[in-house]
């Protein structure tokens, strides 16, 4: 059994969300850093290199983006004409 199995269920990715955005062509959104990543970008390779840094470094990184995003969230849920899944708020 492994020490990390289903830890991060809530990130993948759903058909249906996908299916509802598939023909959006948005420009200025933001920059997504789900994919990019904060803390690999700050912090030197050197330091990367041993695994178990790097996985603790992986759980900060998750940690920060979701309060960041959370904000995100807050700003559209207060506002009535958004709808309450729109992931394009900046």
């Amino acid at each position: 059994m492994s020490l990390y199995k289903d830890l991060l269920a809530y990130k993948r990715k759903s058909l249906y969300k996908a299916a509802r955005t598939r023909k959006d062509s948005r420009l200025n959104v933001g920059t997504d850093y789900q994919e990019i990543g904060l803390f690999q970008r700050m912090i030197s390779k050197h330091i990367q290199r041993n695994t178990t840094l790097n996985d603790f470094i992986a759980f900060l990184n998750d940690y920060l983006l979701n309060i960041l995003n959370g904000n995100r969230f807050l700003k559209g849920y207060k506002n009535y004409t958004v709808k309450k899944d729109d992931k394009y708020i900046r």
